[in-house]
């Protein structure tokens, strides 16, 4: 059964009561879960901590805190301190970066990715458990714990979409967090390279429409940043596409239903759905909302 989520976008959005009742909102709507992405405003995990002290259920992902971005001990505080707000309800994505924005925004080494996520992720994984971690590699030196007791080690799950990264994370991680992946990438190059129990969770638009076109436009404009960066062109030059709007499952009620039922039987375990309004259909995001958390719902209680 694949679990159903809302993607949160906080940027421009300050006035932190209101953000804290979407999160209420979001869990009494039905959603399993509530992913945001870590860029340059809000700092995700201090609103998850927050968050978690106003719900109960609904878990807080992170897709994907960059591990280059902070030291791993102070990640694995966060991520830990998170828990202990939360009950137990954070699922940590991280990701080993992106060149545009390790380098050129924040001046740090973006070369050999692999390697330096492996290294982060030797290290993070121990002290999440609440074990002393002394470790010494090419890139990584420590000799520390992070001594939070009383709460899990959340589940990790890394950014993954090239054949060596989605391994890494087969060896390291619970799964994996893929962007712009349609049913057919999940299924030849995800699924095959995972074990049966990891999680895939699949990041791409749905939207609930009678105007296609004008919102295919608005998918292909509000994902054009993220276009420009060489690791999704090949993900979407291996699916054959050009354009997210492509990938999209987008419709009518009867054909996102197919979608998500292609999407799910891939292997993909959690939706991560990126939403969008425009003029041509202003009540887009909100329709297809509803009826993501319509389906929530129908799966939580089929499986009470």
């Amino acid at each position: 059964m694949m679990q159903i989520g809302l993607q949160f976008d906080p940027r421009g959005k300050n006035d932190i009561e209101a953000l804290l009742a979407d999160f209420t909102r979001a869990e009494a709507e039905g959603f399993d879960s509530i992913w945001i992405g870590q860029v340059f405003e809000h700092d995700i995990l201090t609103l998850f901590a927050l968050a978690g002290l106003r719900t109960k259920r609904i878990e807080l992902g992170t897709s994907v805190v960059p591990l280059p971005s902070r030291h791993v001990t102070t990640l694995a505080q966060q991520a830990l301190t998170t828990q202990l707000a939360s009950g137990n309800r954070l699922c940590l994505g991280v990701g080993s970066g992106h060149e545009a924005i390790l380098d050129r925004k924040l001046g740090l080494p973006a070369d050999r990715p692999l390697g330096r996520t492996r290294e982060a992720l030797e290290i993070l994984r121990p002290l999440l458990r609440g074990e002393y971690v002394k470790y010494a590699g090419e890139f990584e030196r420590v000799k520390v714990d992070v001594p939070i007791t009383g709460v899990e080690p959340p589940p990790v799950i890394l950014a993954a979409l090239g054949p060596k990264m989605i391994e890494l994370a087969n060896e390291l991680a619970d799964g994996v967090s893929l962007v712009f992946a349609g049913a057919g990438f999940v299924d030849a190059h995800v699924r095959p390279r995972l074990a049966d129990s990891a999680r895939i969770v699949a990041s791409v638009p749905v939207a609930v429409t009678h105007a296609g076109t004008a919102i295919e436009a608005l998918i292909d404009q509000y994902t054009a940043p993220s276009m420009a960066l060489p690791p999704y062109q090949r993900t979407m030059a291996a699916q054959g596409l050009e354009r997210v709007s492509q990938l999209a499952i987008l419709g009518d009620e009867k054909t996102v239903e197919a979608g998500l039922v292609s999407l799910e039987s891939s292997g993909a375990t959690d939706l991560n759905p990126i939403l969008v309004s425009g003029a041509a259909d202003p009540d887009c995001a909100e329709r297809t909302r509803a009826f993501l958390a319509e389906r929530a719902t129908q799966q939580r209680c089929s499986g009470d």
